[in-house]
């Protein structure tokens, strides 16, 4: 006996319901994660079974799942591992009634995650943390995506136009590093609100200008998918670096830490990967890639991690390309 996709998977969501509604209960039941997380795992088996995921996505996002799990809560393996899922359904799945309801489950459980790490203060610590990283940059910083996205999808002779339309967008951003660094007035009256600069900054140039520097030096000087694939590594590894390595990070490595650097390769490859399909590019060279980054980010060079994270990772990949 069988019946549609569509009965099958709203009973499947009436039993998530039924668990957090019970009429037994006057309707005041649990979350239901238990009952949706093992929905999902039965139709992701089937996923698998009928290899709807390649193994290059769907490895390292598992990846990513167990590395949180080892060295945080539940709440934050929910919290990072479900979009990086996302990613991979908006990359590599057709709209189905299987993929849609898998779509369903897994905003489900991230706003049910997003609601736990909330109520039971998972980011209790994240608050001193996000004061050191100033967070509005951190969380500012993945909307730069726009840039390697426009890149992409425009013609091989809109290099030039890419060039100086980052170049405008940094530009600003020089300019008042200049101005603060010249005039001893400037610099102190801008540092008077914490909210801006880091009190690294105050003698050089910012993270800001040089984040963009790099972005412009890696479209300068590479080919274009080394380019796309360097500027994808600095915006979401960095990120995923500081966040992992600052709240959960225990193995002590220079000034970094191993937990962080893992990290750093994850996002990296796990972006890489949805990019990799449009670029002439070879998932060897991305995992070099992403390699390189990783450990330069790690390694005290003396010299601002956007800058030589961007050349030197795009180095490696370009080095694979020639040998």
């Amino acid at each position: 006996m069988s019946a549609p996709a569509v009965i099958i998977y709203a009973s499947g969501y009436a039993a998530i319901l039924g668990h957090i509604f019970p009429f037994y209960l006057k309707f005041r039941g649990g979350e239901g994660q238990a009952t949706t997380l093992g929905i999902f795992f039965l139709i992701m088996a089937k996923a698998i079974l009928n290899h709807w995921f390649p193994d290059e996505i769907l490895i390292p996002v598992g990846v990513l799942a167990l590395f949180l799990f080892i060295i945080s809560p539940a709440e934050i393996v929910g919290l990072f591992s479900l979009p990086a899922f996302v990613l991979l359904f908006l990359a590599k799945t057709q709209l189905n009634a299987t993929t849609i309801f898998m779509g369903i489950l897994l905003v489900q459980m991230w706003i049910v995650t997003l609601y736990n790490v909330k109520k039971f203060a998972i980011f209790k610590k994240a608050t001193q943390v996000m004061k050191e990283i100033r967070f509005w940059r951190t969380f500012l910083r993945p909307l730069a995506i726009v840039l390697p996205i426009l890149y992409l999808f425009s013609p091989p002779f809109d290099k030039k136009f890419m060039l100086i339309f980052v170049g405008l967008i940094a530009l600003p951003f020089l300019l008042l590093d200049i101005v603060r660094l010249l005039s001893r007035r400037a610099n102190l009256f801008l540092f008077r609100n914490p909210f801006i600069f880091k009190p690294k900054e105050k003698q050089t140039f910012s993270s800001m200008s040089l984040f963009l520097v790099a972005i412009f030096l890696s479209f300068l000087v590479f080919p274009k998918s080394i380019g796309i694939l360097a500027v994808t590594f600095l915006i979401f590894g960095d990120v995923s670096a500081k966040i992992i390595g600052m709240m959960f990070g225990k193995v002590r490595i220079f000034k970094k830490t191993l937990e962080g650097s893992i990290a750093y390769f994850l996002a990296a490859v796990i972006v890489g990967l949805v990019f990799l399909p449009y670029l002439d590019a070879s998932l060897g060279m991305l995992l070099v890639g992403a390699l390189a980054a990783a450990v330069v980010e790690l390694i005290p060079w003396g010299i601002d991690d956007n800058i030589s994270v961007a050349l030197l990772a795009g180095a490696s990949m370009y080095l694979m390309t020639i040998f």
